[in-house]
């Protein structure tokens, strides 16, 4: 598939939050006019997963190896008009998996949404199929004041390996092909003037004992962006600021926000770099800095916070992309916790066999001393029950129609 090449010196942070786009493109295959402006849209896609795990764990679980088989069907579809829009898609995941028992039910630290959008459909020792609603949202256009309404994609911050501020959950590190953003559900009021004003009312999940709300105000001084922000995330009061802008030939970004929770202080922050070094290489990097997490002595817990799936403080990160062929691209993502030390990293490439059709193939790989975040072992009660992350092999087929 053709994919769009970030240059720096035309980026600011609306391409930034634009650029959800260009890693996680929303795919619409078909369109027809309906006469009238209306227009429908559709698409969707088909991927195919087979691979191997490898379990770091210690007496949970009878094997340490298993392959796995996931399919993933998706289908999307959106009624448009120039001052409206409705979009949806809906996806389903059937699961493949040898049975393999434990004497324990571990517990699902997921976070929840305001209203259940997901249904099992199918759960036996092997197989399992999960469907989800994954977005349903109605957009009103009224000149420069957008109101969206529904299960929809709220983009915040400039972090694009890691968040410092959002109520929205997001995908683990080790999960395979995160391709859309996750959703949540939420009213959307947006100004576009001169400073572009943004508040969003979020209700609250059932493991949240309030609702939430984001508020942000954007503007440009001197060729960057700035972005004040303010509201409750998940319980917590914070406000924060955004930034960005360029540097040369590179763009830096940085985000730094402060949380108030149950009369104690935590802050969160980051700081990032992208650079394209020529029309085959390009890079990200950043430095991310998380104040609920610790700096050891993990335990195998439900994390403080939901938009921060991490149990340390101090973390770096650096993605790599070479276009090695027009038809062939590879990727390399190490996610260091610099405490430890130890890493995840992730290498992966894409072959296009078509303009609707990819082969993937990759490698997660935890490097780590026994006790550290990525390559140890984390203690489960009772004792003696011990479990890391999981170090995959995978190969995939990606069809979009």
């Amino acid at each position: 598939m053709k994919t769009n090449t970030l240059k720096p010196k035309q980026v600011s942070i609306a391409s930034i939050l634009g650029l959800l786009s260009l890693f996680f493109p929303i795919q619409f295959t078909y369109a027809v006019s309906l006469g009238g402006n209306w227009n429908w849209e559709r698409g969707g896609a088909i991927k195919s997963f087979l691979g191997l795990k490898g379990l770091n764990q210690q007496g949970i679980f009878e094997r340490d190896r298993v392959y796995f088989n996931e399919e993933r069907f998706r289908v999307q579809g959106a009624l448009t008009h120039p001052n409206f829009r409705l979009e949806f898609a809906d996806e389903a995941y059937v699961f493949i998996e040898r049975d393999n028992p434990s004497p324990l039910i571990l517990p699902d630290f997921k976070p929840t949404s305001a209203w259940k959008a997901q249904w099992t459909l199918l759960d036996r020792k092997d197989v399992s199929i999960v469907g989800r609603l994954d977005r349903f949202f109605a957009q009103f256009i009224l000149g420069d004041v957008q109101i969206i309404v529904g299960k929809q994609v709220i983009a915040t911050g400039v972090g694009q390996i890691f968040t410092a501020v959002s109520q929205v959950q997001r995908y683990l590190f080790d999960f395979i092909d995160p391709e859309f953003p996750k959703t949540e559900d939420a009213v959307s009021v947006i100004w576009a003037g001169p400073l572009q004003l943004e508040a969003r009312f979020l209700p609250k999940a059932s493991d949240q004992r309030e609702q939430n709300f984001h508020l942000r105000a954007k503007g440009n001084k001197n060729n960057f962006d700035f972005a004040l922000t303010t509201g409750k995330s998940d319980d917590k009061f914070y406000l924060g600021l955004e930034t960005a802008g360029n540097i040369g030939d590179g763009l830096i970004r940085g985000e730094l926000v402060g949380y108030d929770a149950k009369n104690k202080d935590y802050l969160q922050g980051l700081l990032g770099f992208d650079y394209v070094f020529s029309a085959k290489w390009s890079g990200k990097a950043e430095l991310f800095y998380n104040g609920f997490g610790r700096a050891g002595d993990y335990v195998f817990e439900i994390f403080p916070h939901r938009t921060a799936p991490f149990r340390g403080q101090w973390y770096g990160a650096l993605l790599l992309t070479w276009e090695i062929h027009p038809l062939l691209k590879g990727h390399w993502l190490s996610i260091v916790n610099l405490q430890d030390p130890s890493s995840l990293m992730h290498l992966y490439f894409n072959y296009s066999l078509g303009n609707s059709l990819d082969l993937l193939a990759g490698q997660f790989l935890n490097l780590g001393k026994m006790q550290s975040e990525f390559g140890g072992r984390l203690a489960v009660a009772p004792p003696n029950f011990e479990l890391g992350m999981t170090n995959i092999t995978y190969a995939a087929l990606r069809w979009y129609y």
